[in-house]
């Protein structure tokens, strides 16, 4: 008596990026600094100092992408109504942070990796670290924004960075983008430099959160 073989599905880029990157994700959304501010153990000024360097990536990501724009591979991601740029500018007037704050050492070599992507025009890294960021701030932002409002008096008008008017329901629009990682056109060896640089995202945010455990705590 024979027994009819069975073919496991083959997981989808979208979960692979989920399993591959979790125990990264865990380590960055652990970190001492982020409980402590989540706790409200901190202060205004802490998240201030966050948001200041958070400027710094953002713009060094979001020049990527305009450096790299016209890839089809980046187009079905890289909505820029997602940019935060402009809405970090905002929120640091309102905190009277400044857009011109001296990069932690671990977050000027974020922005040095994010900028030879654009140089290099590494699309693969680029979705990567597109996913990891926005994603993230699809998945968990409303709740860091609020708070950051109820520990902090952070007002509304200094947390905009959380707003994402063009998503009402985040995890619509977070199903989307992951229909849309699982639709490009990428060889096995651009899907592993993907899941590769989605780990180094997260070991670069671990090392902001870092920076700052150690100059804010």
């Amino acid at each position: 008596m024979t027994t009819a073989s069975t073919t496991l599905p083959v997981p989808s880029l979208s979960d692979r990026l989920r399993e591959e990157t979790r125990q990264a994700h865990d380590r960055a959304e652990h970190s001492a600094f982020m409980v402590k501010l989540l706790a409200g153990e901190l202060d205004a000024d802490a998240f201030t100092a966050l948001q200041e360097q958070a400027y710094l990536f953002y713009t060094a990501l979001e020049e990527a992408v305009s450096a790299c724009a016209g890839d089809p591979r980046l187009a079905g991601v890289a909505d820029r109504r997602l940019d935060r740029r402009a809405a970090l500018v905002h929120d640091l007037g309102v905190l009277h942070g400044t857009v011109d704050a001296e990069p932690l050492p671990e977050t000027a070599a974020y922005v040095a990796e994010l900028q030879r992507i654009g140089r290099d025009r590494d699309i693969p890294a680029l979705i990567a670290h597109h996913y990891t960021r926005y994603l993230g701030d699809l998945a968990g932002g409303q709740v860091i924004g609020r708070l950051m409002g109820r520990h902090y008096g952070v007002p509304s008008d200094g947390l905009t960075f959380y707003d994402f008017p063009h998503a009402p329901k985040p995890k619509v629009y977070r199903d989307g983008y992951r229909a849309a990682l699982d639709a490009l056109d990428l060889t096995p060896a651009e899907q592993t430099a993907l899941l590769t640089a989605a780990g180094e995202a997260f070991a670069f945010n671990s090392g902001v959160f870092q920076g700052l455990e150690r100059t804010r705590m």
